[in-house]
């Protein structure tokens, strides 16, 4: 009797470590991806008002530490990459297991799409396309628990049964990943992986100088109301509206097509019928086309913080959302939203384009800028630059001239000051200082201040054939920051 005692401890002892040790292989070999996205979410579901949903056009677009830095709203970016609207509608349902938001915000690109499953798609996709499609979708599925909801959900997206398997079980799919395990794979045993900053939102950097301009729709009709993605835009309307969630229709602006632009059509008539919001930042002037995209189809960081702005003050509007800055249990929040801006003044400060460094430093709330131009410049001849010192100034002077030119943005008092070919800047006050500037010959300007009177800030006898020169300084102390030579080629600019 002793000896089958013991021999079924051991029997359960062994299957318990057995369990361990796979159940340990599994949370380490599976991709953290949607782990990474998703972990703030269900740490702060109980306090998130306001979610966004949609395509990448809403990871890239919307930053919700910028929406609570400006409104004290909380929300969260549920955006996927490739989303579809049928992928998007079971996001949210997914998402509303764990959270009563006030608000769902829907972003309508991808409308269009008139498929029902991602691993069929139509005969206008490539077999690359759909596996892509499926590669995307774990980005929005593998965080969520296997249950009821989960299988209808991928029972609904997938329709060959053996890559539903993929998203029932996670050790199916990603079994093969030991030779590209890294650092956090083994930090989520303990539950200290890597984590999004952005509240499930994705920054982008760069900037789109030549996005495509495409034409309008020959009529205003829309998609004809019978896509797969307006049944599901519908179904996503309803859903919200059965439980009293106020609904925002948004398309996001990017380079659009002409079919971009009848789904942009078909949207608005979908918000007319259930008498929702929709914001069309097609037509809103709020984000510049040529300054504010990563690439054609995705904002950078500088238009997602416009992009942001406007959708909040539509929440705002609603009058359901509190603003929670101040409150001690959101300092999390607070937290993140100044890492953020801290981040983007570092990339600004550090960048090797000058495109990029005007891009992050126009508006900013901490940081001044002083931008000077030489005579002769190749920058007078560049329309992109020319868009850029229009984000600090609404008619910059550098359009009326040959140089030289200077421009110096002072984020406390909000003013801008330029002067260009023979005119003089005297006394103007800053945090900086008191600043005075006067063009003296072609190489030679002085630019200074009355703290400082000694030190010309414009003339460095190393970088005398460098015509452009970025300084910044802090807002509150008044310390330089950084100080960038540029030297330009055409329309090329090489740091120095």
């Amino acid at each position: 009797m002793k000896i089958r005692f013991v021999n079924i401890l051991k029997v359960l002892a062994f299957t318990c470590v057995a369990s361990l040790c796979v159940y340990g292989a599994t949370v380490v070999l599976r991709d953290k991806d949607s782990e990474y996205k998703y972990a703030d979410f269900f740490d702060r579901a109980d306090q998130i008002d306001v979610l966004f949903i949609g395509s990448s056009h809403v990871i890239n677009a919307i930053n919700p530490v910028v929406l609570y830095g400006e409104q004290g709203i909380t929300s969260y970016n549920m955006g996927g990459h490739g989303s579809i609207m049928q992928s998007t509608y079971w996001e949210l349902m997914e998402a509303l297991q764990y959270c009563n938001p006030k608000c769902v915000v829907v972003d309508t690109y991808m409308l269009q799409k008139d498929y029902k499953y991602l691993d069929e798609m139509n005969d206008d996709y490539s077999d690359e396309d759909r596996a892509s499609s499926i590669a995307q979708l774990h980005l929005n599925m593998d965080c969520w628990p296997l249950n009821k909801l989960k299988v209808a959900a991928v029972n609904d997206l997938i329709k060959d049964e053996e890559i539903r398997k993929q998203f029932y079980e996670p050790f199916y799919v990603y079994h093969h990943r030991w030779d590209v395990l890294k650092s956090n794979d083994y930090k989520t045993l303990t539950g200290d992986g890597d984590r999004n900053h952005f509240f499930g939102a994705e920054m982008r950097y760069g900037i789109e100088l030549t996005p495509g301009i495409y034409p309008n729709p020959e009529d205003d009709n829309g998609l004809g109301g019978d896509t797969i993605g307006e049944e599901y835009l519908r179904k996503i309307i309803d859903e919200c509206q059965g439980r009293g969630i106020d609904v925002i229709v948004t398309f996001l602006t990017c380079s659009a097509s002409t079919d971009d632009k009848r789904a942009v059509d078909s949207a608005r008539i979908i918000c007319d019928e259930y008498d929702v919001p929709f914001v069309n930042m097609q037509e809103m002037g709020v984000v510049d086309l040529y300054t504010d995209l990563n690439d054609t189809g995705h904002m950078n960081a500088n238009g997602a913080i416009k992009a942001t702005k406007c959708i909040g003050e539509a929440i705002a509007e609603l009058g359901k959302c509190q603003d929670h800055r101040g409150d001690p249990a959101y300092d999390y929040w607070q937290q993140r939203a100044e890492k953020f801006y801290g981040e983007i003044y570092d990339i600004a400060l550090s960048s090797d384009s000058v495109y990029q460094e005007l891009n992050y430093l126009a508006g900013a709330d901490s940081v001044g800028t002083i931008l000077y131009i030489n005579d002769g410049s190749q920058a007078f001849g560049d329309n992109e630059m020319q868009r850029l010192i229009h984000n600090f100034t609404v008619t910059p002077t550098i359009y009326h001239t040959d140089g030289p030119y200077i421009m110096i943005y002072d984020p406390v008092s909000k003013k801008v000051y330029e002067a260009s070919g023979t005119e003089v800047l005297d006394g103007i006050d800053t945090s900086f200082g008191t600043i005075h500037y006067q063009p003296v010959e072609h190489l030679f300007r002085l630019l200074y201040t009355d703290e400082d009177p000694e030190t010309n800030l414009l003339y460095d006898d190393a970088k005398i054939d460098y015509d452009i020169q970025i300084i910044t300084y802090d807002a509150e102390s008044g310390e330089i920051l950084s100080h960038n030579y540029f030297k330009s080629y055409g329309s090329n600019y090489t740091k120095g």
